[in-house]
């Protein structure tokens, strides 16, 4: 693939290529192809009822990279409802795949975690005006520097409205380092698979082992010891 990466606006003609970018980023091939797909249909529905700003990379005619934001000031209330309202259509014809009962189980236990997570964080004192919905390079183009332009730019519509404090939610299964390097606040963590007693204690002997399980987090742009000498709201 070319390594001449131009950026642009997102077009309603993208989503099929991100579903499948979703789908290669966190499907899970024991799934099968119907069902995975079916669910980064829904995750880019739930996503999209967020966002406000939003940029692609493009290589070669293909979109690579992709980058949702929402500022909560700037949301489009009828259009976040039709979003929803496609997500639950979606949601509701699962049973009608192999599998779909507990694809739908799991999509609820990611889902009521980030709202722990977020309930923790704001219970903790911190607020948000807005978040980085999702941030998604295709693994084929990673190391050029696409998700960077893409953060980057997000941080600036971020300065533009105003913004002061942001969030995001993800998980181990992505490469979520990429955050500790912007000097992103890892806010809290959570164990959202189940497992043993005995490997629940041996989890909590090293808090930062985050690969044996799968774990949900949140970052956030507040100061901490971890972003000290960082402009978490994008560089000067």
């Amino acid at each position: 693939m070319s390594e001449d990466i131009t950026y642009r606006a997102l077009e309603s003609a993208d989503y099929p290529t991100i579903e499948q970018l979703l789908c290669d980023e966190w499907g899970n091939p024991a799934q099968g192809h119907d069902l995975a797909m079916k669910l980064a249909e829904i995750d880019l529905e739930d996503c999209l009822a967020r966002t406000t700003c939003a940029q692609v990379a493009v290589a070669d005619g293909k979109v690579v990279g992709v980058v949702l934001g929402g500022i909560h000031a700037d949301l489009d209330h009828d259009k976040a409802e039709r979003h929803h309202g496609a997500s639950l259509k979606l949601r509701m014809s699962l049973d009608l795949n192999p599998g779909g009962h507990e694809a739908y189980e799991q999509l609820k236990r990611n889902e009521k975690a980030d709202r722990e997570l977020l309930e923790q964080a704001k219970a903790e004192g911190h607020a948000y005006d807005a978040e980085v919905v999702l941030l998604l390079v295709d693994a084929s183009v990673r190391g050029q520097g696409i998700g960077q332009h893409l953060f980057d730019w997000l941080l600036d519509q971020f300065k533009e409205a105003g913004v002061q404090h942001y969030f995001l939610h993800t998980d181990s299964r992505c490469q979520y380092r990429f955050y500790d390097k912007q000097g992103l606040a890892r806010r809290a963590v959570l164990d959202v698979e189940p497992h043993t007693p005995r490997e629940d204690a041996e989890m909590h002997a090293e808090q930062d082992r985050l690969d044996d399980h799968l774990h949900a987090m949140i970052y956030d742009n507040e100061t901490s010891p971890a972003n000290e000498g960082v402009n978490p709201l994008g560089r000067d």
